[in-house]
């Protein structure tokens, strides 16, 4: 029989907590969608609660309580913890200095994708019901990038586990792993996409169920394919591990809960019509809380002790959790999400649509009879940015092979 191996990366209560237990807050945010969302037409905006205050009523909504707090409170914030740890980095800046710069290029890339297509309107005779391609394939990709982007950072963990204990020599052991993890996340995306109630959800229309040959389409074989799939994989991986402790090979522990915690999470927010409306703070919360906390270990180790004058900024940052928080939060509150961003949009939407489509009138006959309402899409993809900027820096580093000091500053 096997032993298994309890190595923890900031302990065992730190790791329970932030880095595995985290995922406890998506599943509250199930429950309370479950509890407080069924039976309403539109759980995102229906009120599931009306409150007197003061001779005011006010409106409890899921998109509300779930969504808007998620977002302010502890999703964009996570976005100013990659800020403060590389933009206000002077090693950053000496060793990275074209990716941070570069990374300023993600706030165009939605602007152009909407807009690119009416460009093109105005030389090339291009069909009017192409023109929203470009918003269309924009949004796939950002969401797709976006859940990569949180299925990267538990992989991340789950890799750190394996190293810290002793789980990374065994070439079967990681193909096994790493085959798990992505058909765990990815499948389930598959199953929601091919869905019969796919459409009640608001997303684009991926076309799966579009009639191929009578009533075959694509999804009339992915669903049921992947309904088989699913259970078959998770079959198969746990019966890897019950033989691999049979025949006494040392079990990873901490792997095994970070899996056991992300899993069914991921597959459950998939499967029912409801919880998919709410896929991105269900899924999305636990990452953030695994963030803001090794962030916070990276920036307290190296920050911290460091007393020149260029690194006055990062120290502060790092100084206290109340200014910690207080920067992120003053942070979303001026760049990100709240009503003075939403002034922001509208303003850069208004000054869009006067000075490109109407002053300068390069896309002239091309739009829609509703096209004052690109100078609101080109904002709302504008401020994306943002989201976009922290995926590709997050890639960027966060390479613990490659990078010995990261190795040192993150104390693992």
């Amino acid at each position: 029989m096997s032993v298994t191996r309890w190595n923890w990366i900031h302990g065992r209560k730190t790791d329970l907590i932030w880095y595995i237990g985290s995922a406890l807050a998506g599943w509250i945010y199930v429950l309370a969608v479950l509890a407080l969302g069924t039976g309403l037409a539109d759980p995102l905006r229906d009120p599931f609660l009306q409150l007197s205050i003061g001779g005011r009523t006010i409106s409890l909504t899921l998109g509300v309580v779930v969504v808007a707090s998620w977002a302010v409170l502890i999703d964009a914030p996570h976005v100013w913890a990659t800020l403060a740890r590389t933009w206000l980095d002077p090693d950053d800046w000496r060793e990275r200095r074209g990716v941070l710069l570069g990374s300023m290029l993600f706030f165009a890339l939605g602007p152009v994708a909407v807009f690119g297509p009416y460009v093109v309107g105005a030389f090339v005779p291009v069909p009017r019901a192409w023109m929203d391609i470009g918003a269309y394939l924009f949004l796939v990709f950002f969401r797709l990038w976006a859940y990569y982007h949180v299925a990267r950072q538990h992989w991340g963990f789950l890799v750190l586990y394996k190293r810290v204990n002793d789980d990374w020599d065994d070439p079967v052991e990681n193909r096994v792993d790493w085959w798990f993890f992505y058909l765990a996340l990815f499948l389930p995306i598959v199953l929601f996409a091919s869905a019969p109630w796919y459409a009640q959800t608001g997303m684009p229309d991926l076309y799966l169920r579009t009639p191929l040959l009578g009533e075959i389409s694509v999804a009339t074989f992915l669903y049921p394919a992947t309904l088989t799939l699913y259970p078959v994989m998770l079959a198969a991986f746990i019966g890897y591990q019950w033989r691999q402790h049979r025949l006494g090979r040392p079990r990873n522990g901490p792997k095994l809960l970070l899996l056991s915690a992300i899993v069914p999470l991921h597959l459950v927010v998939f499967v029912h019509p409801i919880l998919a409306l709410f896929v991105v703070p269900v899924v999305t919360v636990g990452h953030n809380l695994q963030y803001h906390r090794i962030v916070w270990a990276f920036g307290r180790n190296k920050y911290l002790h460091r007393e020149e004058p260029a690194f006055r900024w990062a120290r502060f940052s790092f100084r206290s959790v109340p200014i910690y928080f207080s920067l992120g939060l003053t942070f979303t509150l001026a760049c990100y999400q709240g009503p003075w961003v939403s002034f922001m949009k509208n303003t850069v939407a208004r000054a869009f649509n006067t000075w490109v489509i109407d002053g300068i009138g390069i896309i002239a006959g091309t739009l829609p009879p509703g096209g004052a309402d690109m100078g609101a899409r080109v904002a709302a993809t504008l401020f994306l940015g943002w989201a976009m900027q922290h995926y590709y820096l997050d890639a960027k580093i966060w390479r613990v092979r490659r990078d010995p000091k990261l190795t040192e500053h993150l104390d693992v």
